[in-house]
């Protein structure tokens, strides 16, 4: 029984004679509480959320500070807050008037500080002796590539399996613009999921629409965390949610028929492990995977250490409740398809502290644009193929006046450098600042001399677009299942496209709806 379609709608619960237990604190578990507060009313001090860290949204917590240079951490991918997150953040009242919502603060903040409509640049290419911009407007498809893209729209996803998005396009398609501008913006490659390409292909019809504006929902104040992930988890602890930090879950105990959840079995810090009893009438909603799980940074002058990312260490109990499950029942799907292949699904991002403002002062010629502009510049020939995100200052609330920050990814890490002739998994911070001034033909010497540059693997930063069946990504209400949903980027939502942040808002919204009897789910 899907939650889009069910066969039967379950009963309303009483919100008083019940508790919910929410296992994680990343954007989609808090959006769970807060649709349980503000839509089931059931009293926050019977919400009870487990985490591992030390505080809510902790896996999206930037680090570092202007000194020893920031290490951003809200991920390599762009927001893309849109209706579901809007509607979210209208029920979070705001962290300064409680007559307002977050939603109006970030209304607010984008009228007294717009973002810039039409940005001038979003690919740089290397011609002859100089860099020049291309126009993503032009999308560079002959008519086979175009049919090609056609044919894929008509299938299903059934039918497309498992295949990559490289068996369906001749080799011209990856050179064109269409392809740059996807892939570039969202983190695709060519041996990624044809199923998932397929839904923004049908998303994004011309490949332009939207994707190089910012829209108003991505343009708060500082960055992702502390725009949207903060106000939501101070509205839940002031409402007295029962967060239970340094406490990690090591089990969900079924019933014979799964169909319930009887128990929980978990573990804080220090402390004995302790059987959580769940009657008929409680909840559990369960986050499954995470796309930061095993991210490790370096510093300026070492590179992140590639030790902790075996599978083994570097898994998080985001991955480890959702392998015990699926080896439970197939009906909580596949996730070993998409933990273990980390080579496919691997990005490295950077964060660069600038003490100086030389560094902007050029990039704000070179490209016409001003900080915050756009989404990405991407450097189309680079053999990294390096992506650079330079948004409004200051990204961070203790950040001074006199510091600027920017960050990027690279979606070829693993690649040999055009101008550091090592791989970028084995470089400093420092020789990807100096491979970015070279591509850009930046002097080196003095930005190098004023500057920190703090790098990050992230190796399932895109485990969300590995080759996958339709079998493999669980329902948010696994078929039969009667007081348990499972919510996150890996568990399935028809033609919603994943890497977003509205992907998580929507599914757990669609888990309150289901599991407390509220009616059909947002549309």
């Amino acid at each position: 029984m899907s939650p889009n379609t069910p066969d039967q709608q379950p009963e309303p619960r009483c919100p008083g004679d019940m508790d919910a237990w929410i296992l994680g604190s990343g954007i989609a578990s808090l959006t769970s509480a807060a649709l349980l507060i503000q839509k089931a009313h059931i009293p926050p001090s019977r919400i009870h959320i487990l985490e591992t860290l030390e505080k809510a949204g902790g896996g999206s917590t930037s680090t570092g500070d202007p000194v020893n240079g920031y290490d951003y951490h809200a991920g390599a991918m762009p927001a893309f807050n849109g209706v579901y997150m809007e509607k979210l953040l209208s029920l979070v009242p705001s962290k300064s008037d409680p007559k307002k919502t977050a939603l109006n603060d970030l209304c607010e903040f984008n009228r007294t500080n717009p973002p810039y409509k039409t940005p001038h640049t979003r690919f740089l290419s290397r011609k002859s002796h100089e860099l020049a911009r291309i126009d993503p407007k032009r999308i560079g498809m002959g008519l086979r590539d175009r049919f090609s893209l056609y044919m894929l729209s008509s299938k299903t996803e059934k039918s497309l399996g498992r295949s990559r998005i490289q068996d369906h396009f001749h080799s011209s398609f990856f050179k064109s613009t269409y392809w740059l501008n996807l892939a570039t913006t969202f983190g695709f490659e060519q041996r990624h999921s044809a199923a998932e390409f397929r839904r923004f292909v049908k998303w994004y019809k011309n490949g332009e629409h939207e994707l190089n504006h910012l829209r108003p929902l991505d343009n708060g104040n500082y960055n992702r965390h502390e725009a949207i992930i903060i106000p939501i988890a101070q509205f839940l602890q002031s409402r007295g949610v029962d967060f239970r930090f340094r406490t990690t879950v090591t089990d969900i105990i079924l019933d014979s028929a799964h169909e319930y959840v009887s128990s929980i079995c978990a573990v804080k810090v220090n402390e004995p492990e302790i059987s959580i009893n769940v009657r008929p009438n409680d909840i559990v909603i369960v986050s499954v995977g995470s796309v930061i799980s095993g991210a490790t940074s370096g510093t300026n002058t070492t590179p992140p250490s590639l030790e902790m990312m075996e599978i083994e260490k570097d898994l998080d109990d985001n991955w480890l409740l959702w392998l015990e499950l699926s080896t439970k029942n197939e009906k909580f799907g596949n996730a070993y398809n998409f933990c273990t292949r980390m080579t496919e699904s691997r990005q490295e991002s950077f964060t660069i502290t600038l003490k100086t403002p030389e560094f902007f002062n050029r990039f704000t010629e070179l490209t016409g644009d001003a900080p915050g502009s756009g989404v990405f510049v991407t450097l189309k020939d680079s053999s990294w193929l390096l992506n650079l995100s330079i948004p409004q200052q200051p990204m961070f609330p203790d950040q001074p006046e006199d510091v600027q920050v920017f960050w990027g990814y690279a979606t070829f890490p693993g690649k040999e450098g055009d101008y550091v002739k090592k791989p970028m998994l084995e470089c400093s911070g420092k020789e990807i600042m100096t491979e970015i001034l070279h591509q850009l033909k930046f002097p080196a010497d003095s930005i190098l001399l004023n500057s920190v540059t703090i790098p990050c693997v992230v190796p399932r930063m895109s485990a969300a677009f590995l080759p996958r069946t339709s079998e493999d990504r669980p329902q948010v209400i696994p078929q039969g299942m009667k007081n348990m949903a499972l919510i996150g980027q890996f568990v399935k939502i028809p033609d919603e496209i994943v890497g977003t942040m509205d992907y998580y808002v929507k599914g757990s919204d669609m888990a309150v709806h289901h599991l407390m009897g509220l009616g059909q789910d947002v549309k």
